[in-house]
């Protein structure tokens, strides 16, 4: 078997030599990883609908070594991970002997190599190498937790990490300034390694152009509490007031754990803030029995199906709620608050902007 793996990475190298710039159709990873035999090697990543996917079955690792081979159908970014389970179970070892290690990988086809130095040390970071993809993401994760994406996309702009950075950048909408909109539209135009995502990011340009912040309320259609259906623009309160809109469910615990948290900001800023809330249960028995059991003095709604799949288009929200809105007295969008305490934070900004 390791032979025939073998074979398989000459045989992509032969090709991309003869095909000159043809792109690969599998991936290969020579691993080094200064591990006993036994441990196992692993790659799962992250895609445009599930959290982790296995790209190939777990290898084991012989001499310190192993060889894995799989097929990316677009660049994807996932973790490489090493494993002593299998060693556990057969020596009937504590629970406390299993390690892990986790490697953040980027995975495009062509020949890559990895490599994990120390992999007893306290937090053991592999590096994966080998195609441009690969070696751009490595220069983003040199940048370190807090680097800028702005800086990396316009340093990069044919990079698929650009792309992938500007589609998270735009997951949610009225996160994002016009200029900023302006700056991904215009500066990502190309993208060689991932024409997918590239043509991706410019659909959902379109809707960002429009829920940029300062921008009207896009509007969704809702149902009130007796049935009767409705708008978001139309319930808005329109008394000089500003408006949070809290998007909730009843399965969603964030949501229901945050709600005194909205209470209390309802409450300390009730002579300018109005709250509203929206839910997103599919189920009205769902949301009803959430109410009860919740109860909150505010206006509620919930959104029909046509509002809902609205929520994946012009909101690019999907069920991922809590979401905030800040609403203007005059219904456009002051922001997308993170949290009831950012929202808390942007309220006493205003005041006291307003109190000059």
């Amino acid at each position: 078997m390791r032979k025939l793996l073998t074979l398989a990475v000459l045989s992509l190298l032969c090709a991309a030599a003869c095909n000159g710039t043809q792109q690969p159709d599998s991936f290969t990873i020579e691993g080094e990883v200064n591990l006993p035999d036994g441990y196992m090697a692993g790659l799962v990543v992250q895609t445009d609908t599930a959290f982790s996917v296995s790209l190939c079955d777990e290898i084991e690792i012989k001499d310190g070594k192993f060889l894995m081979a799989g097929k990316a159908d677009t660049p994807c970014q996932g973790t490489l991970m090493t494993n002593n389970l299998k060693l556990v179970e057969q020596n009937h070892w504590p629970q406390d002997s299993i390690r892990w290690t986790y490697s953040e990988v980027f995975v495009s086809n062509g020949a890559l190599r990895f490599t994990l130095d120390n992999p007893l040390s306290k937090d053991p970071q592999g590096r994966l190498t080998g195609t441009r993809v690969q070696e751009d993401y490595n220069e983003w994760l040199d940048m370190g937790k807090k680097a800028n994406p702005w800086k990396f996309i316009e340093h990069h702009p044919q990079s698929a990490i650009s792309v992938w950075l500007a589609l998270q950048l735009t997951k949610r909408a009225y996160r994002l300034t016009a200029k900023q909109a302006d700056l991904l539209a215009t500066t990502l135009q190309e993208c060689p390694d991932d024409t997918l995502h590239l043509h991706m990011l410019q659909q959902r340009m379109e809707s960002v152009k429009r829920t940029v912040k300062g921008s009207p309320v896009a509007d969704l259609e809702l149902t009130d509490r007796t049935g009767q259906t409705c708008h978001l623009t139309d319930v808005l309160p329109k008394n000089g007031h500003y408006v949070l809109v809290d998007f909730w469910a009843s399965w969603c615990g964030i949501c229901i754990y945050s709600m005194p948290d909205v209470a209390k900001l309802a409450e300390d800023f009730k002579d300018c803030l109005q709250v509203i809330a929206v839910s997103i249960d599919e189920k009205e028995d769902a949301w009803n029995n959430a109410m009860e059991k919740h109860p909150e003095p505010w206006p509620q709604y919930r959104t029909t199906k046509r509002g809902y799949e609205r929520l994946f288009t012009e909101y690019q929200i999907g069920n991922g709620v809590p979401y905030y809105l800040l609403v203007s007295p005059d219904g456009h969008v002051v922001a997308s608050p993170e949290s009831p305490a950012e929202a808390r934070q942007l309220m006493e900004e205003l005041k006291n902007i307003n109190n000059k």
